[in-house]
Formats: structure tokens, sequence, C-alpha cells
């Protein structure tokens, strides 16, 4: 009996952790890595210009209260024009994003007594969307892995991975540059590499994808 469950512990294990990872490259996610440094800047401009509205409403003084606003805007705007230069791996977008995220839910909480509704509404919603960015651009930044699994070929996206299973897939290349997925329907997927994969390791994830066909189309057959 304890034999059964060990045998079906280390099956599920298996299955469930991935065997190999390739870093690739994703066009959709690639185009909103090129739009974060946009979205900075506008954050940073609509947090300067409330931090402004706030510093009238206290009659130009108590700086102090309206610093930290000024601060996180600037620091913002600097961010966004020159991410790709200062941060090239991204590593500071989620404190940045966290930064403005609470930067506009106080300031939201304090221009409830004073504020217009479209102000007040403003900054909730932002609030709101850099609360998403936070977790999104996480993603976006560092989880565009593909992973090669005993389940399948699991290619990563904006919130889940889409798993092709390997019955679906007639073949599997990788090359220093490329990967290519050929699925049984002919369609086929084709992925840039964003990191270099040594030689021997090629060898060992093409060996396996092509292990992995030919256990399931064997599956199908019999």
């Amino acid at each position: 009996m304890l034999v059964c469950y060990l045998n079906y512990a280390t099956s599920y294990w298996q299955a469930i952790l991935p065997m190999y990872k390739i870093a690739v490259k994703i066009e959709g996610i690639e185009k909103r890595k090129r739009s974060t440094g946009l979205l900075h800047v506008i954050a940073g401009f609509f947090l300067l210009s409330n931090g402004s509205s706030y510093f009238k409403h206290l009659n130009y003084t108590d700086l102090i209260f309206v610093l930290p606003f000024f601060i996180v805007g600037v620091a913002s705007l600097v961010y966004g024009l020159f991410r790709k230069r200062i941060d090239p791996g991204a590593h500071y977008n989620h404190w940045v994003r966290t930064l403005q995220f609470l930067s506009f839910a106080i300031l939201a909480i304090i221009f409830t007594n004073f504020a217009s509704g479209v102000t007040y509404f403003g900054l909730i919603l932002w609030a709101i969307v850099t609360m998403f960015l936070m977790f999104t651009e996480r993603k976006v930044f560092h989880d565009t892995v593909m992973q090669i699994k005993d389940d399948g070929i699991h290619i990563p996206g904006y919130f889940t991975s889409d798993v092709i299973p390997w019955h679906i897939v007639a073949d599997f290349i990788l090359r220093p540059d490329y990967v290519t997925i050929t699925r049984t329907n002919l369609k086929y997927v084709q992925l840039e590499l964003l990191e270099k994969i040594e030689a021997d390791e090629i060898t060992a994830i093409n060996y396996f994808s092509h292990e992995k066909i030919v256990q399931y189309s064997s599956l199908q057959t019999s």
C-alpha cells in the first residue's frame, strides 16, 4: 500500500513540476513591455497635477504633506522615460507601481472632503489601474518562460499559460534561436528565444519532447 502511494505521489509531482524552462519572446507581451514606460509617464503627470491641487488646497503651506506625492510623481516620470536605460531588467517596476498605487489611494481618501466628483473618481480609477498593473506587469516582465512538462508544453500568457498537450503535438524542434511547435492539425507556433541555451540542453529538451510525442501518439493509435 505504501509503495503504491509513493509511486502515485512521485508521478503526481513529476506531472506538475516543470521539466525544462525556456525564456521565449511573446509578441503580445513584448508590446505590453513597450507601453509600460508611457503608462509610468502618464501616472507621473497625474500625480504631480493632483499633488499641486492638494498643495493649493493647503494654501501652499505644509509642503511636507505634499512632498511624498511630488517625489513619487517625479520618480514615475524619470522611470517611465529612462526605464530601458536605468532598469533594463525591470527589477524596480513593481515597486514603482506600488508607490503609485499607494499615492493615488491616499490622495483619493484626502480628496474625499473637498474635490469634485470627477477628480475623486479619477484618483479611484488610477488607484485601481496601478494595482492591476502591479500584478500583470510582474508577470509580463518576469514570467515569459515556456515550460516543457510531462503533461504538455506550457506557453506563457497574461494571466495563465496556454497548455498544448502532447497528444496534439506532431513535432517539436528547438534551435539556438527559435523553438517551433507543430500541431497534429499542421498549425504551428514559432517563438524566438530570449536567452542563450547550451547545445547539450537543446539536445536534452529535443530528446525529451520527441519521447513524449512518440509516447502519446502510440497511446492514440492503440
